[in-house]
């Protein structure tokens, strides 16, 4: 008889725990700024996924970018190009991990990844999904990107 009284009680303990595991693996470390040598530097720790992620914008509107140095272009998906409202841009064919992918390149677009902002910047839009963006070699080339100890820094490049 007792069992119905702590069938209830387990169950809800199982569910906090479930929570609270899943609010540990999903949440995004916190992105360091500070000012080296008189340059503004990003120190952006590694997530629990062992990728590096950042906050920025196209154009103004906010998305959530993984840095990926292996990109030649900051890449969003349709939905987020949409929401955007990029133009329409022309024909482009992308190597990715699953293959090559059709897409389309928007010319002189304005992206922002934390207090960094790169104007005239070429943007493919692909068929990316998970709501994120990738952050490419057309805006890391501008940047001195290093990273040890599982932390990655990125810094304008000196002039």
């Amino acid at each position: 008889m007792k069992w119905h009284i702590h069938w209830p009680a387990g169950v809800l303990a199982l569910v906090g725990v479930v929570f609270f595991a899943a609010d540990r693996l999903t949440r995004t470390p916190t992105v360091v700024h500070a000012v080296t040598d008189g340059r503004q530097e990003v120190a952006i720790p590694v997530s629990r996924d062992g990728h590096y992620y950042l906050d920025g914008a196209v154009n103004g509107v906010p998305i959530k970018f993984m840095i990926d140095t292996g990109a030649t272009y900051v890449a969003v998906g349709e939905d987020f190009a949409r929401k955007a409202r990029l133009p329409e841009g022309i024909t482009g064919y992308f190597s990715t991990a699953n293959g090559t992918v059709e897409g389309r390149i928007v010319k002189d677009q304005v992206v922002e990844a934390e207090r960094f902002k790169v104007s005239g910047l070429s943007v493919a839009v692909t068929p990316l999904g998970g709501g994120k963006g990738l952050l490419g070699q057309n805006f890391l080339k501008r940047f001195e990107v290093s990273q040890s100890a599982g932390v990655m820094r990125l810094r304008p490049a000196e002039q």
